[in-house]
């Protein structure tokens, strides 16, 4: 398992009831998911190299991740290198991990997206000639939302451009006109070449001029699944072709506006707000179980795909990722008494009573998450007012700290 953070918790747990050996490749001493695996190792996720000296050295039968973009490229190269199977090419895995070569082929394509340049230090304002300010400026090889910000003049791209690189390899930045929108996340499967479209949801997120791009819930179905459902599926089929995504996991973000759809990014693993557990419940397809064994074996079982329900017959449920404000924890509702709620699919916290929290900065302070589930969208609004009069997380003074319940 290349990562162990919170987002690959679930998968190393279910691989290891699945029968297998996990080894759990982080550059950190100690993550949280590396406690659950068979044999832990320091390695960074980001490199291909490190990745493939673990798996050489353990003598690997395969070799994922999940929930995340960047390790997607490590796991790919490992995998092709050792012969073992893998869901993408070398190719394909680079272009759905670097936002310069994505972005590359989104225009070489004609796929829908927000006008873009590639920058470095030193550029001159020509460079970005002809865009439309406010801009989005983001890592090329980043996650998470880290280093990615919203400026209103070329001057604020400059002054900003070593903060976007702090959380990049790569010497260069990508700057887009920002595009007002309603975000929306399609979670899929591709089947020897077949697109099955299991969830289409509202990525809700912060207010751009406050934390762009940092998500605080996803909500199945989209509000816009009459409108735009049948043509984000058709573009959705197209990126897979294009990029040459054959097999294995799809996770594709969309931006709606006045213009109508365009692509945000796209990457092939699985979400990294639990949907290894929203989308078997909302749809039956158990894609945790296929993404480990598919790279185990080439000819892994697909059974519940065929029939599994596809975005618009899928079951409605709401994931919270919540944060909270700066603060002492003192208190927080046990996990028992909210999984006890007959509306919970699942509940976690990231945060540990004692802790000092700290101001909002992206996604990876997120303070937990929590599942809530309905017969139909009416009666999960019904169920979170319900909960948020149930769940807390209080600081000394008895102030409950959660933001964005």
């Amino acid at each position: 398992m290349v990562g162990a953070g919170s987002c690959q918790r679930s998968a190393i747990s279910r691989i290891k009831s699945l029968g297998y050996e996990a080894i759990a490749a982080d550059y950190n001493e100690w993550t949280e998911a590396k406690e659950l695996a068979d044999y832990m190792v320091l390695a960074d996720a980001f490199s291909p190299e490190d990745i493939l000296r673990c798996a050489e050295e353990y003598r690997v039968d395969g070799v994922m991740t999940s929930g995340t973009d960047q390790p997607v490229l490590s796991v790919t190269l490992t995998a092709n290198k050792l012969g073992i199977p893998s869901f993408l090419s070398d190719e394909t895995a680079l272009l759905v991990t670097n936002k310069k070569h994505m972005k590359a082929k989104f225009k070489e394509k004609g796929i829908p997206t927000a006008d873009f340049r590639i920058v470095g230090r030193g550029f001159s304002d020509s460079e970005l000639g002809g865009m439309i300010p406010p801009f989005v400026i983001k890592p090329l090889d980043s996650q998470g939302q880290r280093g990615i910000f919203k400026v209103q003049t070329i001057e604020e791209v400059s002054i900003k451009l070593d903060s976007v690189l702090k959380h990049s390899r790569s010497s260069e930045i990508l700057v887009e006109e920002f595009y007002k929108n309603d975000e929306i996340t399609i979670s899929g499967w591709v089947d020897s070449g077949r697109v099955h479209i299991l969830t289409i949801t509202d990525r809700v997120t912060f207010s751009p001029d406050e934390h762009i791009g940092v998500c605080t819930s996803h909500e199945n179905p989209t509000k816009h699944i009459e409108k735009h459902g049948a043509e984000l599926k058709e573009l959705t089929k197209k990126i897979c072709k294009d990029f040459g995504i054959y097999e294995g996991p799809i996770y594709f973000q969309f931006l709606i506006g006045d213009e109508g759809i365009k692509v945000n990014e796209i990457a092939c693993r699985l979400g990294g707000a639990y949907e290894d557990m929203t989308i078997p419940y909302a749809t039956g397809a158990d894609v945790l179980r296929m993404n480990i064994e598919g790279c185990l074996d080439r000819d892994y079982d697909k059974g519940d795909l065929k029939n599994a329900l596809e975005a618009e017959g899928s079951r409605p449920f709401s994931t919270r990722l919540f944060f909270c404000g700066e603060g002492k924890v003192q208190y927080m509702t046990p996990l028992e008494d909210l999984r006890k709620l007959p509306y919970i699919l699942d509940a976690g916290y990231n945060i540990h009573i004692g802790d000092l929290l700290p101001p909002i900065e992206n996604a990876s302070q997120r303070a937990g998450y929590v599942i809530v589930k309905g017969a139909t969208r009416q009666e999960v609004e019904d169920n979170l007012s319900d909960l948020r009069g149930k769940m807390k997380v209080l600081d000394n003074d008895g102030n409950n700290l959660i933001r964005t319940l």
